[in-house]
């Protein structure tokens, strides 16, 4: 019994030494460069410890992966960010048309946004999946994974949105599981589903 206590608190702590390393490397990039590159690192992270356990040691790996990839997350990040950007203007132009704007665009628009938040939510672990692809070949994938699988990247919204919520209504959650607990579950249902495509592939 003592020995399944002390097994469990070390799986516990190993989240949540991994949750501190990625708020402490997203920090140290000053948030705006560190966090994409961090986000990375700790999704590729929670993917080895889906397949080969958490006793794997986390910061050492975790900053090879953290500079090897600062660039190209980069990248993908701020042009994300920026794809939102332009996606909010648009809606402050519809909601200030006072219903100017034809229904069949304000239609289309929604739809826009509502495949923008699947890709955010869905990206990461693609990305991870399929680190020798540039930034590109990423997005495309992604949206090849959305539309294959959609229910698992509606899934991804529920979790991730489940995580914020509790995020919020315990704030202590943040510090210490946050990232982490959400980055092995995205990951987890992620390879399972790609376990299966790769079976249907070969039927």
């Amino acid at each position: 019994m003592t020995a399944k206590v002390e097994e469990a608190l070390r799986f516990i702590s190993k989240f949540a030494l991994l949750n501190v390393v990625w708020i402490g490397f997203s920090v140290a990039g000053l948030v705006v460069f560190g966090l994409f590159p961090a986000t990375y690192a700790l999704f590729v992270t929670a993917r080895q410890w889906v397949r080969s356990g958490n006793e794997v040691p986390v910061v050492k790996p975790f900053l090879t992966i953290y500079k090897a990839n600062f660039i190209r997350s980069n990248v993908c990040g701020w042009l994300l960010l920026s794809a939102g950007a332009l996606l909010y203007m648009n809606y402050q132009v519809i909601s200030q048309s006072e219903g100017a704007v034809p229904f069949p665009v304000v239609v289309a628009f929604l739809f826009v946004v509502s495949l923008y938040l699947l890709v955010l939510v869905t990206v990461v672990p693609v990305s991870v999946h399929f680190q020798e692809q540039g930034v590109m070949q990423t997005l495309a994938s992604t949206l090849r994974f959305i539309f294959g699988r959609l229910h698992i990247a509606l899934l991804f919204g529920v979790i991730l949105w489940g995580g914020i919520y509790l995020s919020l209504a315990f704030p202590a959650v943040i510090v210490f599981f946050s990232g982490s607990v959400l980055a092995y579950m995205l990951m987890w249902f992620f390879d399972r589903s790609m376990e299966k495509i790769q079976v249907q592939q070969h039927a």
